[in-house]
């Protein structure tokens, strides 16, 4: 009896530990319903460029506005959570300047999500899915950032109300 729960918990003890060191690997070719129209093949992006939004999104909450031209490429494009479109390096700086030198507060921010994709093109996008309140209000907000080189290129934002 000895001999027969000595084995059983040694190969329960072998196929916990050959569990751990199992790595999921999504296939290849994966056979989707819907074709992206952009891109569908993404790997993990680099992980510093995420730090340089989070720089932008700190700088702008401390009203440390002087640098902010320094994140974005000439010919930069904001989308809007309305649908409008800000066009321009000078137009986003003025934007975000005029927004946070006022009377704009930030409280209860919090970051679900921040990570960076790279598309099989090389393209660089950075991911967030935040929330925060501004002047009272709380929203959650989603935001896919496009990098040139190490500045910011385009910006989408999804703003909804907290609960």
């Amino acid at each position: 009896m000895k001999n027969i729960t000595l084995t059983l918990l040694t190969a329960i003890l072998i196929s916990c530990t050959d569990n751990q060191n199992t790595q999921l690997i999504a296939p290849e070719n994966p056979n989707y319903l819907f074709q992206a129209t952009y891109s569908q093949d993404f790997t993990m992006g680099n992980p510093e460029l995420v730090v340089t939004f989070q720089n932008l999104l700190k700088n702008c909450q401390e009203k440390k506005l002087d640098n902010l031209s320094s994140y974005f490429t000439d010919d930069v494009v904001w989308s809007l959570p309305d649908g409008n479109r800000i066009e321009g390096k000078d137009s986003v700086v003025y934007y975000l300047t005029d927004f946070w030198s006022s009377s704009a507060t930030v409280t209860d921010y919090s970051s679900a999500v921040h990570f960076c994709v790279k598309t099989k093109e090389g393209e660089e996008w950075v991911l967030i899915w935040d929330s925060q309140t501004i002047n009272d209000v709380g929203i959650r907000y989603q935001e896919a950032i496009a990098f040139e080189g190490s500045k910011i290129r385009f910006m989408n934002t999804f703003i909804k109300p907290r609960k």
